[in-house]
């Protein structure tokens, strides 16, 4: 898939930003969109894109602006179209958008975006994004289901299931789910015909078990890169922890996950995040690291880029003791001779928890953050980082707190665990409490934790934690 399957987008964003020209650059390239894979591979392209910014829209609604989308480029790819056909067709859609009964999904801040006039309408919405938590993975029906709806209607299976597995991995490039639909429409194909074919489901899942592998690798990664704030120190704390890594060594491979996590993550086209990836694998097992790193790590490394990368996904991080955080803190953490005095504060704040998810850990770490910058820019940083000593000496234990209680979630039966947290967790308001770590840890002590979700609960421990004196 092209960069231009971006357009499809951000057609309504484009003439503003270029003018005349861009009215111009995007009719030629989704012009030239069309023309290369046709109005039926187009029109799942554009359900992709729609199904992904949508995900909370019905199949009918993503359906009607896919299809008015697919019907505007094929008007005005005509070679006897208006000049503005193009542009004209974009902003009637958005008119469309904003009708009382308008067919199209109903995007939270849409109500905002259609007080606006022209061009600033069309900006506004063409840049909402959709940010409630994400949505259930999607249940894989049974064979015999998989016939009945497929044998009942070949193409509108086909489209049903983009529409689904695109809102569920909103935030990966679209060329991955349409490489994952097509797999899966070609495997109804041959294994539906004339009869259900089980030993073909079989043969056809087990091709399909390792794509499927890296899609839920990079649909995680991707959610955490997209949703949660300060993931980069995040990744830099895991990193350290996973491969036992220095702070320097930690935040130059972070750094390099997350530029390329950036780049890529929310554009259409697969290519950009193969090439990502496969450039981090050599950043990750340079052969001047590999010599200090675990038999397990070096097996990883063995393997082809990709693979590799979810190898040492898979890897189970170990307890370590870093040097402890520094208290009180230094007010050198805010001097420019520092530049990345709290960049350390975090990785050494956060390095040492093993049990801890990713979306969870940033989450505390993005508090001490906000606290440690806040007295930076205060007059009297000393004072004020004095004030907060206590205040971030609580987030270093709520740290402990949280990794210790999702080791013992991980090592304990789920009721036993219940029992447990109900003993300790006691005092006015205890059985809220309670639920809220036990939503926490039945949701999220799984590294592959959902990152918007978990963020939110994270978010209600540090507010009972801060409650509680």
């Amino acid at each position: 898939m092209r960069n231009t399957a971006l357009i499809l987008i951000s057609a309504l964003i484009v003439p503003t930003l270029l003018g005349d020209k861009g009215k111009n650059y995007a009719k030629e390239n989704v012009c030239q969109e069309l023309k290369a894979i046709g109005i039926e591979k187009f029109k799942e392209m554009v359900t992709v894109l729609y199904s992904q910014k949508f995900p909370n829209g019905t199949f009918q609604e993503v359906s009607c602006v896919a299809d008015e989308m697919t019907k505007l480029a094929e008007k005005c790819c005509k070679d006897d179209a208006s000049p503005d056909c193009y542009d004209k067709g974009a902003t009637e859609i958005s008119e469309k958008s904003c009708g009382k009964d308008s067919p199209f999904p109903k995007h939270p801040g849409i109500e905002q975006c259609c007080t606006l006039q022209g061009q600033e309408r069309k900006l506004c919405l063409a840049s909402l994004r959709y940010t409630a938590d994400e949505l259930a993975s999607l249940t894989e029906p049974t064979n015999e289901e998989i016939c009945t709806e497929y044998t009942k209607d070949k193409k509108d299976y086909a489209v049903r299931y983009v529409y689904e597995f695109a809102r569920r991995h909103r935030n990966i490039p679209a060329g991955f789910v349409l490489n994952a639909t097509q797999n899966h429409v070609r495997m109804a194909e041959r294994c539906c015909r004339p009869a259900v074919k089980i030993s073909c489901f079989l043969q056809e899942r087990l091709q399909m078990q390792s794509s499927n592998i890296f899609l839920r690798f990079l649909s995680n990664v991707c959610n955490n890169q997209v949703n949660l704030k300060s993931f980069k120190f995040g990744l830099s704390a895991y990193y350290g922890n996973l491969l036992g890594l220095s702070f320097e060594e930690a935040s130059v491979i972070s750094s390099r996950f997350h530029s390329g996590l950036e780049k890529c993550c929310l554009k259409p086209q697969p290519e950009c995040m193969i090439e990502e990836l496969t450039s981090f694998q050599k950043v990750l097992c340079s052969e001047s690291k590999l010599d200090a790193m675990s038999g397990d790590f070096q097996k990883c490394c063995k393997k082809p880029a990709l693979d590799s990368l979810l190898c040492v996904d898979d890897l189970k991080r170990q307890p370590r003791q870093s040097p402890d955080v520094a208290s009180p803190v230094s007010s050198k953490l805010c001097e420019e001779a520092q530049p990345h005095g709290i960049d350390r504060y975090l990785f050494l704040s956060g390095v040492n928890h093993a049990s801890i998810s990713l979306p969870v850990l940033t989450t505390v770490l993005n508090r001490i953050k906000n606290t440690v910058m806040a007295c930076c820019s205060s007059a009297d940083i000393t004072m004020c980082l004095t004030e907060k000593e206590s205040k971030l000496k609580k987030s270093q234990a709520l740290l402990s707190k949280l990794d210790e209680t999702c080791s013992r979630y991980i090592r304990l039966d789920l009721p036993v665990f219940k029992t447990l947290m109900q003993k300790e967790v006691q005092g006015e308001g205890g059985e809220k409490r309670t639920q809220a770590w036990l939503d926490l840890a039945i949701s999220c002590c799984s590294q592959r934790s959902p990152a918007q979700l978990c963020q939110k609960l994270t978010e209600d421990i540090i507010k009972y934690d801060d409650d509680t004196v």
